[in-house]
């Protein structure tokens, strides 16, 4: 209940706030679903896990482990939420799906926009990352099979930190993670919001006015004045766009790209697939017709199971879970 204090303390707005609790209110309701209970009795929930501090703000995580032979393959995933809502609680349904294949999955809290902008949520991606890498082991799970996943804003950071894995970066809170060489082994980027940057874009033919502001409204709060005119020290808020900069592929991992063809930034996942393939960098892009933005979270949906059971075949064949 301290939660929407706190929104309201940091001037969020009143959209932000209702979309918040509804999002925290859903999550309680998944909870009560048969299938979500048959999940959570598979799995070992350990909740508000330190992994690091920043700025007075206590940086938590929670581990879902799985049943079965250890060490587990991991799995850490960064919710959505145009980098100004959402939670670790409110993705527990998504962070379920993947224990319940066997995998052990690290759920992430970052700070939020506007209160905390950008680099705020990727440096504490990058830490959540350092800390797992470091202590998942004393968990069950296995430093040496790790993967990233995330939808929409979680994308943007999941794409984020493998560049900071992959390639030698200049920023701070991304260079330790080349310097510590553990790399993902795969990579899911679900309905990426992979380019804050010039949100003015999504004011064309075909997006609604809402969906254009909803795009604004994150980049703004989370790039302030640089979401119109970004600096090369804002260049990881857009991953996509140093991806598509590269002359000459870096050691990526396989990726997994997943989006709806009426999402607004479904060009964001089409454009990361086709620089990927002149890389010559593995790819396996999955595209759902008439499908919108998060489509995925949506388990009674055709397309969404499909999705999921794609994903999953994608895991089981980059990061297997041991019988």
């Amino acid at each position: 209940m301290r939660r929407w204090p706190d929104l309201l303390s940091a001037h969020r707005t009143a959209r932000r706030i209702a979309l918040d609790a509804g999002m925290h209110a859903a999550a309680g309701l998944v909870d009560l679903l048969p299938r979500m209970q048959q999940r959570m009795t598979r799995c070992r929930l350990l909740e508000d896990i330190e992994y690091a501090r920043h700025d007075g703000a206590v940086l938590r995580l929670d581990i879902l482990t799985p049943a079965g032979a250890k060490p587990h393959p991991v799995l850490l995933y960064f919710h959505g939420g145009g980098f100004a809502v959402g939670s670790k609680r409110t993705h527990r349904a998504l962070a379920a799906a993947y224990a319940a294949q066997g995998y052990l999955v690290c759920n992430v809290d970052y700070r939020l926009a506007p209160k905390y902008p950008y680099p705020a949520a990727l440096e504490d991606a990058c830490a959540a990352w350092l800390w797992v890498a470091e202590h998942i082991a004393d968990y069950g799970g296995d430093n040496q099979g790790m993967a990233l996943a995330g939808e929409s804003a979680g994308a943007n950071l999941a794409l984020a930190v493998t560049l900071a894995c992959c390639t030698q970066r200049a920023e701070a809170f991304a260079a330790p993670l080349f310097a510590r060489g553990v790399r993902p082994t795969a990579v899911l980027l679900y309905c990426g919001f992979l380019q804050t940057s010039h949100p003015e874009r999504y004011r064309r033919a075909g997006v609604s006015a809402l969906a254009a502001g909803i795009a604004l409204d994150a980049a703004r709060s989370y790039l302030g004045k640089f979401a119109k005119h970004p600096t090369p020290e804002q260049a990881l808020a857009a991953p996509l766009c140093v991806v598509e900069a590269m002359t000459v592929a870096p050691r990526l991992p396989p990726i997994f790209i997943a989006a709806g063809l009426d999402d607004p930034v479904a060009a964001d996942s089409q454009r990361l697939d086709q620089k990927l393939q002149q890389l010559q960098s593995s790819v396996s892009a999955h595209y759902y017709p008439g499908e919108t933005h998060a489509f995925h979270v949506m388990f009674w949906r055709e397309q969404a199971v499909r999705c999921w059971r794609q994903s999953f075949d994608f895991l089981q064949q980059y990061l297997p879970v041991r019988v």
